[in-house]
């Protein structure tokens, strides 16, 4: 029977004629647009251990319509690498397939569609098949991941079988022969402003703050088509994609594997990874400059009484706790009729438990990372990466004696160790 979420997006149409394996679990999607180094990455998937379930590596090589000659016999090239990885395997339980989406609408093309041209082939093909835990798991044609990456994710479903998604560990090299000196610095200071923002929602209390990077991600294939899939978000469609799960409870963080993300330089996307990288590079900055500490903590007042303190309360008593909130906090949720909003969620809940959980999903991950842009616009400045995630270890840690400021490799490495503990 046709599920309802391919009713909604007529426009799909299964590109895979083989029919899947009735025992397939895990279908792990991989974009590819213009690369040069895909075998590495498929070289890296062959070499994990297969779990009990089949498994499936869709890559969708895509490119824009228009692309240049280049680009469509790397795709050329990009097909025939996943049909070589598939014939050196002849294993049943064990295929990769190039789905080609070329020639994509430039209005569209990006990794955002290709992400969802290849997890909508995988839900397709996953819920036609027996298998009690069917996994969408995300991957990227630069990355490479540890040996037991597809065993661990069927241990997840296993041990949490209600889970919708999880982020999975993922580690930026920081050092080697491959890049340049700058680029091994760059990136640890990237992946160190990655930890911070995580550590900092962390340590406010939001209840959604999670890691949301595009490679080491995975769904359910029930989720998936439950919550409606992939954006087409040219950039940040990691993070708009999970935020669609966290706020329903069963969302997992998945340390027992690791996936490495290359730190590579890219105009591929607006944002994210390889466009900083580029900026960092081109510009010769000396600091990566990332939220301050002081701005997250404007909102620890909110986060901390908002849901207890506003459930019932009347408009004069939310008027009042709004002025007791920092100014630039007072501003930010005026601007966001917060009066407003508050009322019409007491109007639509009668516990004190409903309410604060609809009252995160008002100041949810997206409010946040608006609010900390206009706070930099009207009372804070960036600061350099390293400075602000010491200061917020110390105030984790006050034991800590160690003075990190000056070693960006060392503090990353402290929050990779703090990122592998029991989610709070």
């Amino acid at each position: 029977m046709l599920h309802p979420y391919f009713k909604r997006h007529k426009s799909f149409s299964p590109q895979v004629h083989q029919k899947p394996h009735p025992d397939l679990g895990l279908s792990v999607v991989l974009p590819s647009f213009n690369e040069p180094n895909l075998w590495q990455s498929l070289q890296s998937l062959m070499n994990c251990t297969l779990p009990d379930t089949a498994v499936e590596v869709i890559v969708v090589v895509n490119y824009p319509e228009n692309s240049s000659e280049e680009i469509v016999q790397n795709a050329a090239e990009c097909v025939n690498q996943v049909n070589r990885a598939n014939a050196s395997i002849n294993n049943p339980n064990f295929r990769f397939f190039a789905l080609k989406a070329f020639n994509m609408p430039k209005k569209h093309a990006g990794v955002g569609l290709a992400r969802k041209t290849g997890m909508d082939e995988a839900a397709w093909r996953l819920l036609q098949t027996r298998s009690e835990h069917k996994i969408i798991a995300c991957f990227d044609a630069d990355a490479t991941c540890e040996p037991n990456y597809f065993v661990e994710l069927a241990n997840l479903w296993e041990k949490h079988p209600k889970t919708d998604a999880c982020s999975i560990r993922y580690a930026h090299p920081i050092e080697g022969n491959e890049f340049d000196e700058r680029i091994y610095r760059a990136i640890a200071e990237y992946e160190l402003h990655l930890r911070y923002y995580v550590r900092c929602g962390k340590f406010i209390g939001h209840p959604f703050s999670y890691q949301t990077v595009g490679s080491s991600m995975a769904c359910s294939a029930e989720a998936y088509v439950k919550y409606g899939g992939m954006g087409k978000s040219k950039a940040g469609e990691d993070f708009y994609f999970l935020q669609k799960f966290i706020p329903h409870g069963q969302f997992q963080e998945l340390n027992t594997t690791a996936i490495y993300p290359s730190p590579r330089i890219s105009f591929r996307v607006p944002f994210g990874t390889g466009r900083a990288m580029t900026k960092y590079i081109e510009t010769n900055c000396s600091a990566y400059e990332t939220y301050s500490l002081e701005s997250f903590l404007t909102l620890r007042k909110l986060i901390a009484e908002g849901p207890t303190r506003l459930f019932e309360a009347t408009p004069n008593e939310i008027e009042d706790f709004l002025k007791e909130q920092p100014e630039a906090v007072q501003q930010f949720l005026i601007a966001n009729n917060f009066v407003d909003s508050i009322l019409e969620i007491n109007q639509n809940t009668s516990v004190a438990e409903a309410f604060s959980k609809r009252f995160f999903l008002w100041f949810d991950a997206f409010k946040l990372l608006k609010y900390l842009n206009f706070a930099h616009e009207v009372a804070f400045k960036r600061k350099p990466i390293s400075h602000e995630a010491s200061q917020l270890l110390k105030m984790i840690d006050a034991t800590s004696e160690i003075n990190f400021t000056e070693n960006t490799t060392k503090l990353l490495l402290k929050y990779r160790e703090l990122d592998l503990s029991p989610s709070d």
